[in-house]
């Protein structure tokens, strides 16, 4: 995957990023697997000349990250098979979805304006991605998200053009805004 590409990814949702990093997700420190690295510094280094990061910060980050095999195991093998969305549609339209979205808006009401402001993504948008994604909190996993980015970002390695390559970017739009640990 290259750079540019990557690059173009971060720009395309640094918006997703900061908003995760505005609201608030930390994660434990520990000792990781990616310090070192040569591609990480590389990764680092034009995140830092291209878009300004502080490559000092960058790299602490990601000396913590730690590469997680189970992640790189479920992402090899869909859970589901393909389904259209007459199919999803049930699953994600329910009363108690749309009463924890509601909630959920309302509560984080300030913070999604902030957002919408300023990267422009509307925040009905954001609060449906998080209610699908998460159910509003409810459904967070049980990885650090340092250590599924960065494994995702530098060791998944499904095709030359997979998006899953640039998920490094998101460490660092989240980096950038607040800390990601």
């Amino acid at each position: 995957m290259s750079m540019q590409v990557m690059r173009g990814w971060a720009t395309r949702h640094a918006s997703w990023m900061g908003l995760i990093g505005l609201l608030g997700a930390t994660q434990e420190a520990r000792a990781g697997d990616y310090d070192g690295s040569p591609q990480v510094a590389e990764f680092v280094g034009e995140m830092t000349r291209d878009y300004g990061f502080a490559g000092e910060q960058l790299m602490g980050v990601f000396r913590e990250a730690q590469k997680k095999q189970a992640i790189l195991d479920a992402i090899s093998r869909p859970a589901e098979r393909v389904k259209q969305w007459k199919e999803y549609r049930p699953m994600f339209l329910t009363d108690a979805r749309v009463a924890r979205g509601v909630d959920f808006w309302r509560q984080h009401e300030a913070v999604l304006a902030r957002a919408e402001q300023e990267y422009g993504v509307p925040a009905q948008v954001i609060v449906s991605i998080i209610g699908i994604e998460t159910f509003y909190g409810r459904n967070t996993g049980s990885y650090r998200v340092i250590d599924a980015l960065a494994t995702l970002g530098f060791d998944y390695r499904r095709a030359p053009t997979s998006s899953a390559r640039n998920c490094a970017n998101s460490c660092c739009w989240r980096a950038k805004s607040r800390s990601i640990r």
